[in-house]
């Protein structure tokens, strides 16, 4: 089939195959039938054109029928600029959108081909045949974006399965090591030398920091899958809080850091008592990973009208502010010095933070450089949670 080119001439170059669906927003009569007669002119001449004048009107076309491609003025009767763009955007998708108005404004054409739209072309300054092109370029380049998409969503998807699949399998064996490890250590299989206990303490710190990294690529793999289980139930915080701390006091006595517990009487919440303290583990064993020996490591938790708050802070090196926004994020690991250098993939926290929303809370980092850093997120509390359900 022939269509007008940039030059107005007729060509069978790029032409598309079957009819396509179009929905032209313009509230001017004059300027639709104009842009109407210029598509039926060229390669979609059997397009099926639909005409809506109001934003109110798109939408509702729009969650009733799917479209090739949705053609946009950002000036109507109901919706003006940039947001006029937004709401269509989100309720066309995955049509490809082309804004046409008669503003010629290269700022707002920029922000609007940055959150999707693929033209913008201005009523004024289109020539003979260009409206029909750009749609049809739209379309064609909205396909080849929806393909692009589509793989990428599956290679990762097999990354995560492999990740989870490996990450599991290699636990049990891990499994067995530390636990043969543990033996010789404690002195089954016969007396050790001081030089055997120093290297079988080398080999099980190494192992239990493997452990770590392979549940932290189980949990994430899980998490990408949609596996990540989460059972909320009225915890107690105050006792799980105790019984964390306690766990991770022997590891700061040997490394001469003071871990201390402030909390005030704490209301119970509802989360998930596991992973609430896989949270806190991976908190604290931060915060001792980047403190001196002499520093200090303190648990504090202060309750709020809806939630109580837990902070873990640390005196050691800090975050760089460049980094702060960062250290939530899947496998990032700030840059330190040899003496704070963390070993590990750069999941804990993006972990933390994942399990954390799940149970209905946020969580955030404060910091000073060379004054330490405060890792804080929130749980909610009872009274909030039964209030909800009785207003549902």
């Amino acid at each position: 089939m022939a269509y007008v080119d940039a030059n107005g001439m007729w060509s069978e170059h790029e032409a598309v195959d079957g009819p396509r669906r179009l929905l032209l927003i313009e509230d001017s009569p004059s300027d639709a039938a104009l842009l109407e007669v210029q598509l039926r002119e060229s390669i979609l001449a059997d397009a099926s054109i639909d005409h809506e004048l109001t934003l109110a009107g798109a939408l509702g076309r729009l969650r009733e029928s799917t479209y090739d491609a949705v053609l946009v003025d950002l000036g109507l009767p109901d919706s003006d600029g940039l947001e006029t763009f937004l709401s269509v955007c989100e309720a066309a998708t995955p049509a490809a959108m082309i804004v046409i108005t008669g503003v010629n404004d290269e700022r707002l054409a920029g922000e609007a081909v940055r959150r999707g739209a693929q033209d913008y072309l201005v009523k004024s300054e289109y020539r003979r045949g260009e409206v029909a092109r750009a749609v049809n370029y739209a379309i064609s380049r909205q396909h080849v974006l929806d393909e692009l998409r589509r793989a990428r969503d599956e290679q990762l998807a097999t990354k995560d399965r492999f990740l989870s699949h490996v990450s599991h399998e290699l636990r049990s064996p891990l499994a067995v090591v530390h636990q043969f490890a543990s033996l010789l250590f404690d002195g089954i299989g016969g007396p050790l030398s001081a030089e055997q206990q120093e290297f079988l303490t080398v080999l099980r710190r190494n192992v239990d920091q493997l452990r770590v990294m392979i549940n932290d690529l189980l949990e994430v793999g899980l998490a990408q899958l949609g596996s990540l289980t989460v059972e909320c139930q009225v915890v107690a915080l105050a006792s799980l809080l105790a019984e964390s701390v306690a766990a991770y006091r022997p590891q700061a006595d040997q490394r001469g850091i003071d871990l201390a517990l402030h909390a005030e009487i704490l209301p119970d919440v509802i989360a998930d008592p596991h992973r609430v303290r896989e949270v806190l583990a991976n908190v604290i064993d931060n915060a001792l990973k980047f403190t001196p020996q002499d520093g200090r490591v303190t648990v504090e938790a202060q309750p709020g009208a809806n939630d109580v708050r837990v902070t873990v802070r640390d005196t050691g090196c800090g975050i760089r502010p460049a980094d702060l926004d960062q250290i939530f994020e899947q496998f990032f690991q700030a840059r330190q010095s040899d003496e704070f250098s963390r070993n590990g993939l750069g999941l804990g926290l993006f972990v933390s933070r994942g399990l954390v929303q799940r149970q209905g809370g946020e969580m955030w980092a404060e910091s000073q450089l060379c004054h330490g850093a405060a890792i804080s997120f929130t749980l909610p509390v009872v009274r909030r949670t039964l209030e909800m359900e009785e207003a549902e």
